[in-house]
């Protein structure tokens, strides 16, 4: 059976990335994946409270921003939105 990822019910956006960066610990992680607490589709990572809903930007739009960024986003590092 095919899991419902709930971003892409609520959201009709060109998929441009096979990965969502995180707006609340600013890591990324694959389109899709989440952690279901009380119901919700959360970030991935376990010491995070961001959803995937509304705290998960595609990770071409957070890089137009950051050109520096890679393509391939490297799992468990943060990029900040707004780096120093």
């Amino acid at each position: 059976m095919k899991k419902i990822y709930d971003r892409d019910q609520i959201f009709d956006e060109e998929r441009r990335s096979d990965f969502l960066w995180c707006l609340h610990c600013e890591r990324t992680y694959n389109r899709g994946a989440y952690r279901l607490v009380d119901g919700l589709q959360m970030c991935p990572y376990p010491d995070c409270d961001g959803d995937t809903v509304l705290d998960g930007w595609d990770w071409e739009q957070v890089r137009e921003a950051n050109p520096d960024y890679p393509l391939i986003p490297e799992e468990g590092k943060q990029y900040p939105l707004y780096p120093k």
